[in-house]
């Protein structure tokens, strides 16, 4: 059977302070996987091995994407196959400065995830 899309799920993260690429794709990967319930992988496709009968696409979007270790996303859900593209994207506004440092750099990245399931 083919690999077919069953859901799309995007996440948002922040790193108010630090300007860290890869604490912005975690969240953002935390926040995609947190919106859904996949119910349908068992009830419906009855999936018992997620590794061998579905996998997720996970597109990420950095300002910096050369900074973004993929490991983070592929390790955060370590429970399906993942295969993972970084881009540019996201965004960096200018942040406040605090303890009389200079101002910060806030970060922003975005994940798709595309579930693809044997069907």
């Amino acid at each position: 059977m083919a690999m077919k899309r069953l859901l799309i799920e995007f996440g948002q993260g922040v790193d108010m302070h630090g300007g860290d690429q890869n604490n912005a794709v975690r969240k953002a990967t935390e926040d995609a996987i947190h919106h859904c319930c996949m119910a349908g992988i068992s009830e419906i496709f009855e999936i018992t091995d997620r590794k061998k009968q579905a996998f997720i696409k996970a597109d990420i979007y950095a300002p910096h994407p050369e900074e973004v270790d993929p490991k983070i996303v592929t390790d955060y859900l370590h429970w399906w196959n993942v295969e993972t593209e970084v881009h540019h994207g996201g965004a960096n506004p200018e942040g406040i400065a605090l303890n009389g440092k200079p101002k910060t750099e806030i970060t922003i990245a975005i994940v798709a995830l595309t579930v693809y399931v044997d069907a």
